[in-house]
């Protein structure tokens, strides 16, 4: 209930250095789709919005502080990544 954000790392589970110096979006800098749910782009398009540079072997962390019941008692997870066609 206070703030999400979601971090990419690289195989070593650590950043990695980029052009664009962007690790991760959250509820504050992160911009929202017109139905209000937020899109992240890990990879692709650099122009896309919300876009995440990614290197061979990444992962990511989604981090919820002062999460509500639903996440706590497990009724919720986030959605899992979809690949861009």
């Amino acid at each position: 209930e206070a703030f999400w954000s979601v971090t990419v790392y690289n195989k070593e589970g650590f950043f990695e250095p980029n052009d664009l110096n962007a690790y991760s979006f959250n509820s504050i800098t992160s911009q929202r789709d017109q139905d209000g749910s937020v899109t992240i782009h890990f990879g692709g398009d650099p122009q896309a919005t919300n876009y995440l540079p990614i290197t061979d072997g990444w992962n990511y962390i989604v981090r919820c502080y002062l999460p509500g019941w639903q996440i706590v008692e497990g009724n919720w997870t986030p959605p899992a990544p979809q690949p861009v066609e």
